[in-house]
């Protein structure tokens, strides 16, 4: 290139390619979760269906990321919560502890207090700095185990002779360990087998093989019980989200119906008039905008000799070949029938003539095959106007681009008019 050349935005060489959706997170936070636009395809949507309908209800692969991301941002205010309530039962038990281990109970008072304090600034520093839901999900399991670990140990330091009955008291551990679980089944399970051997270790040295086998008789059913509510929690939490996720899809899929013309999926033209009103309304008040409208020569003889399927392929070519020499910042729209219409941002009207006269040439070379046989060209008449400096009137840039539409079709068609005042 010479150094008083230019490079031209709209050249094919140089141009981002605009296509409808080629913004991939253009409707990234529809509904309540994240989803991208590249996931709303018809093939997740039946995969979300069938794990909806699926009696364990798995996360799809794909889909991982988000449902985190969604745990992350609905449970973390509950899990938080939920840690706070159990370390204060913990630190309330020290009174059931003064009254039964009266022998220990200035020690339980420092063991659990010490605990809980640990715990606490344990938790702040997790939700504080912690992004992963599945952490945050184990804290208050984790802190059941050490809990349970350190009330059996004064248990067994106590004299008490109620220290046989109040080991059932344990059971609380198991409950609070499993039904605080919301993310993720395995953290239930991982905390089971934990807590389990904790307090069986525990109640081990403390009763005789008779008594653990009766202890054992009442622990088993409370721990399935807390595991199918865990694992219940767990899946409801799955099927919210994936309820989401379908929801989300519905709405992108009914949004791109109404701002998407069906047969070429081009903008409509409601959706061309407010992307454009906006972005005039944006753009600087020094920038120069050229408006192209253009419709297809003799169309409805095109639909009379080969059928209206032939018309209907010619507009999507027509679309096609358009949507090619479109840059990314320009806003092209079916506007109705056989014509078209784009805006073209920071565009001189030389280039915009240029641009037009490309079209009409690409237009008028291809060929439309009919039943493998015949084949046809086609062509268009341009009409260009100018949005000059300070101007922000829409409407009449498009009127004086159909004027100057009119203008090419009374010249002969097939053909570039620009709109002049004369």
């Amino acid at each position: 290139m010479s150094q008083g050349q230019q490079e031209n935005p709209h050249c094919p060489e140089n141009q981002e390619h605009k296509h409808i959706g080629d913004n991939e997170d253009k409707y990234s936070n529809i509904g309540t979760a994240i989803l991208p636009k590249r996931l709303c395809t018809l093939d997740n949507k039946k995969l979300i269906k069938q794990q909806l309908e699926h009696p364990t209800t798995r996360i799809p692969e794909q889909f991982q990321q988000y449902y985190l991301d969604y745990q992350n941002k609905h449970q973390r205010q509950f899990l938080k919560c939920v840690n706070l309530i159990g370390q204060l039962t913990f630190l309330s038990y020290f009174f059931v502890d003064w009254v039964l281990l009266p022998d220990i109970g200035m020690l339980s008072g420092i063991a659990r207090l010490s605990l809980v304090i640990f715990a606490l600034l344990v938790n702040w520093l997790a939700f504080r700095y912690c992004k992963n839901i599945k952490v945050l999900d184990s804290l208050l399991p984790a802190s059941v185990a050490a809990a349970a670990a350190i009330w059996l140990e004064l248990l067994y330091l106590s004299h008490s002779p109620f220290v046989s009955t109040y080991l059932y008291a344990s059971i609380i551990f198991i409950l609070l360990g499993n039904l605080c679980v919301q993310v993720s089944f395995r953290n239930s399970i991982f905390s089971s087998l934990l807590i389990s051997a904790v307090i069986f270790n525990g109640v081990f040295r403390l009763v005789s093989v008779q008594e653990l086998i009766l202890f054992s008789l009442i622990y088993a059913p409370v721990l399935l019980l807390s595991m199918y509510i865990s694992w219940n929690n767990t899946l409801n939490s799955k099927r919210n989200f994936l309820r989401v996720l379908l929801n989300d899809w519905n709405y992108y899929t009914l949004t791109e119906m109404a701002h998407t013309d069906e047969l070429t999926q081009l903008y409509n033209r409601r959706q061309f008039l407010q992307l454009a009103e906006q972005n005039i309304q944006q753009w600087p008040k020094y920038n120069l905008t050229c408006l192209l409208m253009f419709d297809i020569d003799f169309f409805k003889n095109i639909n009379d000799t080969y059928g209206h399927d032939v018309g209907d392929e010619v507009l999507r070519v027509l679309a096609d070949i358009t949507r090619r020499e479109m840059r990314h910042s320009d806003v092209l729209a079916r506007f109705g029938g056989e014509e078209f219409i784009a805006l073209l941002p920071d565009t001189t009207l030389e280039d915009a003539m240029n641009i037009a006269n490309r079209l009409c040439r690409k237009i008028e070379s291809h060929q439309i095959c009919v039943k493998d046989k015949c084949f046809f060209n086609f062509s268009v008449s341009i009409g260009v106007s100018q949005l000059q400096p300070n101007q922000s009137d829409l409407n009449l840039l498009i009127k004086n681009a159909d004027i100057a539409l009119y203008q090419a079709k009374k010249n002969g068609r097939n053909q570039v008019a620009i709109y002049t005042h004369e």
